[in-house]
Protein backbone atom coordinates (compact mmCIF):
# COMPACT_ATOMS: atom_id res chain seq x y z
CA UNK A 1 0.00 0.00 0.00
CA UNK A 2 2.88 2.31 0.97
CA UNK A 3 4.52 2.17 -2.32
CA UNK A 4 1.32 2.69 -4.20
CA UNK A 5 1.10 5.76 -2.32
CA UNK A 6 4.56 6.67 -3.47
CA UNK A 7 4.13 5.72 -6.70
CA UNK A 8 0.93 7.82 -7.52
CA UNK A 9 2.72 10.95 -5.28
CA UNK A 10 5.37 10.46 -7.83
CA UNK A 11 3.43 10.51 -11.16
CA UNK A 12 1.52 13.40 -9.76
CA UNK A 13 4.99 15.31 -9.18
CA UNK A 14 6.31 14.42 -12.71
CA UNK A 15 2.43 15.86 -14.10
CA UNK A 16 3.14 19.12 -12.62
CA UNK A 17 6.60 18.94 -13.41
CA UNK A 18 5.89 19.28 -16.70
CA UNK A 19 3.04 21.61 -16.40
CA UNK A 20 4.81 24.10 -14.98
CA UNK A 21 6.28 24.67 -18.36
CA UNK A 22 4.66 23.14 -21.31
CA UNK A 23 6.94 25.36 -23.42
CA UNK A 24 9.78 22.82 -23.14
CA UNK A 25 11.55 21.89 -26.12
CA UNK A 26 13.80 19.04 -26.26
CA UNK A 27 17.77 18.98 -26.63
CA UNK A 28 19.49 20.33 -29.43
CA UNK A 29 21.71 17.79 -31.59
CA UNK A 30 25.56 18.33 -31.82
CA UNK A 31 25.66 20.31 -35.02
CA UNK A 32 28.39 20.72 -37.75
CA UNK A 33 29.92 23.98 -38.07
CA UNK A 34 28.05 26.10 -40.88
CA UNK A 35 30.53 25.93 -44.55
CA UNK A 36 31.30 29.23 -46.00
CA UNK A 37 32.40 28.68 -49.34
CA UNK A 38 29.48 30.29 -51.32
CA UNK A 39 29.65 31.53 -54.85
CA UNK A 40 27.49 34.88 -54.98
CA UNK A 41 25.59 36.29 -58.10
CA UNK A 42 23.58 39.60 -58.38
CA UNK A 43 20.59 40.30 -60.03
CA UNK A 44 20.24 43.74 -60.54
CA UNK A 45 16.23 44.62 -60.25
CA UNK A 46 15.68 47.93 -62.23
CA UNK A 47 12.33 49.37 -60.54
CA UNK A 48 13.09 52.55 -58.72
CA UNK A 49 12.88 52.69 -54.62
CA UNK A 50 9.96 49.53 -54.04
CA UNK A 51 11.83 48.21 -51.42
CA UNK A 52 11.18 44.38 -51.11
CA UNK A 53 10.50 44.00 -47.23
CA UNK A 54 9.94 40.31 -47.18
CA UNK A 55 11.25 37.43 -49.57
CA UNK A 56 9.88 33.68 -49.28
CA UNK A 57 10.40 30.23 -51.35
CA UNK A 58 11.00 26.70 -50.34
CA UNK A 59 13.50 25.97 -53.22
CA UNK A 60 15.93 28.04 -55.06
CA UNK A 61 14.25 27.89 -58.29
CA UNK A 62 10.68 29.45 -57.24
CA UNK A 63 11.54 32.65 -55.10
CA UNK A 64 8.80 35.36 -54.60
CA UNK A 65 9.62 38.78 -53.32
CA UNK A 66 7.20 41.77 -52.36
CA UNK A 67 7.60 45.20 -51.65
CA UNK A 68 4.51 47.45 -49.59
CA UNK A 69 5.29 50.40 -52.15
CA UNK A 70 5.41 51.00 -56.20
CA UNK A 71 2.48 50.23 -58.44
CA UNK A 72 0.32 47.39 -58.57
CA UNK A 73 2.41 45.57 -61.44
CA UNK A 74 5.49 45.72 -59.77
CA UNK A 75 5.35 45.32 -56.39
CA UNK A 76 5.54 41.07 -56.15
CA UNK A 77 8.83 39.17 -58.21
CA UNK A 78 9.07 35.97 -58.80
CA UNK A 79 12.73 34.00 -59.99
CA UNK A 80 12.65 31.00 -61.56
CA UNK A 81 16.24 29.96 -61.41
CA UNK A 82 17.09 31.52 -63.91
CA UNK A 83 16.13 35.03 -63.56
CA UNK A 84 14.48 37.41 -61.69
CA UNK A 85 10.95 39.16 -63.15
CA UNK A 86 7.63 40.87 -62.54
CA UNK A 87 4.35 39.11 -61.54
CA UNK A 88 1.88 40.85 -63.48
CA UNK A 89 -0.81 38.17 -64.07
CA UNK A 90 -2.79 40.17 -61.29
CA UNK A 91 -2.61 43.80 -59.55
CA UNK A 92 -2.40 43.44 -56.33
CA UNK A 93 -1.16 46.23 -53.86
CA UNK A 94 0.15 47.11 -50.82
CA UNK A 95 1.84 43.47 -50.25
CA UNK A 96 3.59 43.47 -46.83
CA UNK A 97 4.25 39.35 -46.59
CA UNK A 98 4.59 36.18 -47.53
CA UNK A 99 4.42 32.60 -46.77
CA UNK A 100 4.01 29.24 -47.99
CA UNK A 101 3.80 25.63 -48.22
CA UNK A 102 4.67 22.99 -50.94
CA UNK A 103 1.73 23.77 -53.27
CA UNK A 104 0.74 27.21 -51.36
CA UNK A 105 1.66 30.75 -51.00
CA UNK A 106 0.01 33.38 -49.13
CA UNK A 107 0.48 37.46 -49.35
CA UNK A 108 -0.97 39.80 -46.60
CA UNK A 109 -1.80 43.64 -47.62
CA UNK A 110 -1.68 46.46 -45.77
CA UNK A 111 -5.23 46.73 -47.70
CA UNK A 112 -6.66 44.70 -45.36
CA UNK A 113 -6.67 41.57 -47.74
CA UNK A 114 -5.15 38.34 -48.08
CA UNK A 115 -4.28 36.78 -51.44
CA UNK A 116 -3.69 32.88 -51.78
CA UNK A 117 -1.22 31.82 -55.01
CA UNK A 118 -2.56 27.91 -55.65
CA UNK A 119 -2.37 26.01 -59.73
CA UNK A 120 -1.19 29.07 -60.94
CA UNK A 121 -4.40 31.26 -59.56
CA UNK A 122 -4.42 34.14 -57.56
CA UNK A 123 -7.41 34.55 -55.08
CA UNK A 124 -8.24 37.32 -52.39
CA UNK A 125 -10.05 36.96 -49.31
CA UNK A 126 -12.46 39.80 -48.32
CA UNK A 127 -11.00 43.01 -47.37
CA UNK A 128 -11.15 42.58 -43.61
CA UNK A 129 -11.93 45.22 -41.16
CA UNK A 130 -12.57 45.39 -37.33
CA UNK A 131 -14.65 47.78 -35.30
CA UNK A 132 -15.67 49.81 -39.09
CA UNK A 133 -11.72 50.53 -39.63
CA UNK A 134 -9.67 49.52 -42.25
CA UNK A 135 -6.64 46.82 -41.49
CA UNK A 136 -3.03 47.04 -42.06
CA UNK A 137 -1.98 43.16 -42.37
CA UNK A 138 2.19 43.28 -41.58
CA UNK A 139 3.17 39.55 -41.64
CA UNK A 140 2.31 36.19 -41.68
CA UNK A 141 3.19 32.69 -40.73
CA UNK A 142 1.82 28.63 -40.26
CA UNK A 143 2.79 25.14 -39.33
CA UNK A 144 0.77 23.69 -42.18
CA UNK A 145 -1.94 24.96 -44.76
CA UNK A 146 -4.40 24.29 -42.13
CA UNK A 147 -3.13 26.70 -39.10
CA UNK A 148 -1.90 30.10 -40.47
CA UNK A 149 -2.03 33.30 -38.85
CA UNK A 150 -1.72 37.15 -40.13
CA UNK A 151 -1.23 40.10 -38.17
CA UNK A 152 -1.33 43.80 -38.06
CA UNK A 153 -3.87 46.52 -36.67
CA UNK A 154 -5.99 49.13 -36.99
CA UNK A 155 -5.23 51.69 -39.66
CA UNK A 156 -5.52 54.93 -37.60
CA UNK A 157 -3.49 57.06 -35.65
CA UNK A 158 -1.89 55.58 -32.61
CA UNK A 159 -3.47 52.34 -32.82
CA UNK A 160 -3.07 50.66 -29.74
CA UNK A 161 -4.58 47.20 -30.38
CA UNK A 162 -2.73 44.09 -32.00
CA UNK A 163 -4.98 42.13 -34.13
CA UNK A 164 -4.82 38.66 -35.32
CA UNK A 165 -6.43 36.48 -37.99
CA UNK A 166 -6.85 32.70 -38.74
CA UNK A 167 -6.86 30.69 -41.40
CA UNK A 168 -8.32 27.22 -40.94
CA UNK A 169 -7.83 25.59 -43.98
CA UNK A 170 -11.26 26.85 -45.54
CA UNK A 171 -11.12 30.28 -44.63
CA UNK A 172 -9.63 33.50 -43.04
CA UNK A 173 -11.53 34.87 -39.68
CA UNK A 174 -10.66 37.06 -36.75
CA UNK A 175 -9.27 35.07 -34.11
CA UNK A 176 -7.65 37.78 -31.18
CA UNK A 177 -7.52 40.98 -30.34
CA UNK A 178 -4.44 42.56 -28.32
CA UNK A 179 -5.78 45.29 -26.78
CA UNK A 180 -3.11 47.67 -25.52
CA UNK A 181 -0.60 46.35 -27.42
CA UNK A 182 0.04 47.84 -30.99
CA UNK A 183 0.58 46.78 -34.00
CA UNK A 184 1.82 43.24 -34.47
CA UNK A 185 4.67 44.02 -36.98
CA UNK A 186 6.08 40.19 -37.41
CA UNK A 187 5.09 36.75 -36.92
CA UNK A 188 7.17 34.19 -36.18
CA UNK A 189 6.55 30.22 -35.44
CA UNK A 190 8.31 27.45 -33.60
CA UNK A 191 7.87 24.26 -34.44
CA UNK A 192 9.63 22.75 -30.81
CA UNK A 193 7.51 24.23 -29.20
CA UNK A 194 4.40 24.87 -31.12
CA UNK A 195 3.89 28.21 -30.27
CA UNK A 196 3.50 31.12 -31.82
CA UNK A 197 6.12 34.33 -31.38
CA UNK A 198 4.41 38.13 -32.29
CA UNK A 199 6.28 41.45 -32.05
CA UNK A 200 4.40 44.88 -31.49
CA UNK A 201 5.01 48.34 -31.39
CA UNK A 202 2.82 50.23 -29.23
CA UNK A 203 3.36 54.14 -30.51
CA UNK A 204 2.08 56.14 -27.34
CA UNK A 205 2.20 59.39 -28.95
CA UNK A 206 3.79 61.73 -26.04
CA UNK A 207 6.14 59.65 -24.68
CA UNK A 208 8.65 56.81 -25.98
CA UNK A 209 7.41 54.03 -27.97
CA UNK A 210 7.15 50.53 -26.46
CA UNK A 211 8.36 47.22 -28.25
CA UNK A 212 6.67 43.80 -26.99
CA UNK A 213 7.33 40.24 -27.18
CA UNK A 214 4.16 37.86 -26.78
CA UNK A 215 4.04 34.20 -27.16
CA UNK A 216 0.58 32.57 -28.31
CA UNK A 217 -0.16 28.79 -27.85
CA UNK A 218 -3.56 29.66 -29.78
CA UNK A 219 -5.44 30.01 -27.03
CA UNK A 220 -3.04 31.87 -24.43
CA UNK A 221 -1.47 35.30 -24.86
CA UNK A 222 1.71 36.21 -22.56
CA UNK A 223 3.94 38.65 -22.59
CA UNK A 224 7.68 38.07 -22.48
CA UNK A 225 9.69 41.15 -23.32
CA UNK A 226 8.63 45.23 -23.22
CA UNK A 227 10.65 48.00 -23.06
CA UNK A 228 11.00 51.58 -24.23
CA UNK A 229 12.10 51.63 -27.37
CA UNK A 230 15.42 53.76 -28.26
CA UNK A 231 18.10 53.73 -30.47
CA UNK A 232 20.07 51.52 -28.15
CA UNK A 233 17.84 48.64 -28.23
CA UNK A 234 15.67 48.02 -31.14
CA UNK A 235 14.36 44.90 -31.36
CA UNK A 236 14.01 42.18 -34.05
CA UNK A 237 12.68 38.05 -33.80
CA UNK A 238 13.52 35.27 -36.28
CA UNK A 239 12.76 31.39 -35.63
CA UNK A 240 16.31 29.70 -36.36
CA UNK A 241 15.96 25.85 -36.43
CA UNK A 242 12.26 25.84 -34.61
CA UNK A 243 13.66 28.22 -31.74
CA UNK A 244 12.93 31.82 -31.39
CA UNK A 245 15.95 34.06 -31.72
CA UNK A 246 15.59 38.02 -30.33
CA UNK A 247 18.27 40.56 -30.95
CA UNK A 248 18.48 43.41 -28.41
CA UNK A 249 20.32 46.43 -29.08
CA UNK A 250 23.71 44.54 -29.96
CA UNK A 251 22.83 41.38 -28.28
CA UNK A 252 21.26 38.13 -29.46
CA UNK A 253 19.46 36.07 -27.41
CA UNK A 254 17.82 32.45 -27.91
CA UNK A 255 14.75 32.23 -26.07
CA UNK A 256 14.61 28.43 -24.51
CA UNK A 257 12.35 26.61 -22.01
CA UNK A 258 10.65 30.64 -21.05
CA UNK A 259 14.40 32.03 -20.77
CA UNK A 260 16.19 34.19 -22.72
CA UNK A 261 19.51 32.84 -23.08
CA UNK A 262 22.87 34.96 -24.23
CA UNK A 263 24.13 33.67 -27.89
CA UNK A 264 26.14 36.38 -29.41
CA UNK A 265 27.13 40.01 -28.97
CA UNK A 266 27.77 41.78 -32.37
CA UNK A 267 30.26 44.82 -31.14
CA UNK A 268 31.39 45.38 -34.80
CA UNK A 269 30.20 48.38 -36.64
CA UNK A 270 27.69 48.25 -38.95
CA UNK A 271 25.46 46.05 -37.44
CA UNK A 272 21.93 45.46 -39.06
CA UNK A 273 20.16 44.12 -36.52
CA UNK A 274 18.17 41.21 -38.62
CA UNK A 275 19.51 37.40 -37.88
CA UNK A 276 18.64 34.59 -39.90
CA UNK A 277 19.95 30.71 -40.24
CA UNK A 278 19.89 27.38 -39.91
CA UNK A 279 21.05 26.34 -36.68
CA UNK A 280 23.11 27.68 -33.81
CA UNK A 281 26.10 27.08 -36.30
CA UNK A 282 25.23 27.90 -39.23
CA UNK A 283 23.92 31.47 -38.35
CA UNK A 284 23.81 34.78 -40.23
CA UNK A 285 23.67 38.00 -39.56
CA UNK A 286 22.69 41.18 -41.59
CA UNK A 287 25.34 44.01 -41.53
CA UNK A 288 24.78 47.20 -43.41
CA UNK A 289 27.68 46.38 -45.61
CA UNK A 290 26.77 43.06 -45.86
CA UNK A 291 26.68 39.17 -44.31
CA UNK A 292 28.12 38.41 -41.46
CA UNK A 293 28.60 34.22 -40.43
CA UNK A 294 28.70 32.48 -37.13
CA UNK A 295 30.23 28.97 -37.31
CA UNK A 296 29.36 27.84 -33.53
CA UNK A 297 33.19 29.28 -33.03
CA UNK A 298 33.68 32.79 -34.50
CA UNK A 299 32.40 35.69 -36.82
CA UNK A 300 33.04 36.05 -40.55
CA UNK A 301 31.93 37.95 -43.64
CA UNK A 302 31.44 36.23 -45.65
CA UNK A 303 29.89 38.95 -48.37
CA UNK A 304 31.00 42.68 -48.27
CA UNK A 305 28.53 44.70 -50.66
CA UNK A 306 30.21 47.17 -52.92
CA UNK A 307 30.49 51.24 -52.42
CA UNK A 308 26.84 52.82 -52.34
CA UNK A 309 25.21 49.92 -51.52
CA UNK A 310 23.24 48.72 -48.20
CA UNK A 311 21.64 45.70 -47.12
CA UNK A 312 18.08 45.66 -47.17
CA UNK A 313 16.09 43.75 -44.07
CA UNK A 314 14.84 40.76 -45.79
CA UNK A 315 16.49 37.45 -46.90
CA UNK A 316 16.02 34.14 -47.29
CA UNK A 317 18.00 30.81 -45.99
CA UNK A 318 18.04 27.24 -47.98
CA UNK A 319 19.24 24.34 -47.81
CA UNK A 320 22.10 25.13 -49.61
CA UNK A 321 21.24 28.97 -51.10
CA UNK A 322 20.74 32.44 -49.51
CA UNK A 323 18.92 35.07 -51.32
CA UNK A 324 19.09 38.89 -49.60
CA UNK A 325 17.77 42.13 -50.53
CA UNK A 326 19.91 44.95 -50.78
CA UNK A 327 19.57 48.53 -52.58
CA UNK A 328 21.93 50.88 -54.49
CA UNK A 329 21.75 54.28 -53.06
CA UNK A 330 22.93 55.64 -55.72
CA UNK A 331 20.75 54.24 -58.78
CA UNK A 332 17.75 53.26 -56.50
CA UNK A 333 17.33 49.97 -57.80
CA UNK A 334 17.01 46.48 -56.01
CA UNK A 335 19.76 44.46 -55.48
CA UNK A 336 18.89 40.20 -54.96
CA UNK A 337 22.04 38.48 -53.75
CA UNK A 338 22.18 34.71 -54.58
CA UNK A 339 24.76 32.63 -52.27
CA UNK A 340 25.11 28.85 -53.53
CA UNK A 341 27.39 26.57 -51.39
CA UNK A 342 29.88 24.99 -53.52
Amino acid sequence: MKLIKKLATLFVLVIVLFSCNNNAVEPEPNYEPGRRDYTWTADTIKAYYIYFNSIWGKTANDVWAVSSVGSVFENIYRYDGTKWYRETRTPIGNTASLWGTDNNLWICCQDGRIWNYKNDLFSSSTQFKYEDKEILFFSLAGKSEHEIYAVGGKKILNNRDGLIYKYNGVNWQFDKVMKNRGNITKIRYSYRNNTYYFLSDLDNATTTDTIRLTEYNGINIKMIFEEALTGENSCTMNDVDGLLYVTIGRKIYRYVNDKFNDFLEINLPNFGGQIWGRTKNDFFIRMQDGLLHYNGTDLQYILKFHKNTTFGTSALVLEKDIFLHAFNNKTGYNIIYHGKLK
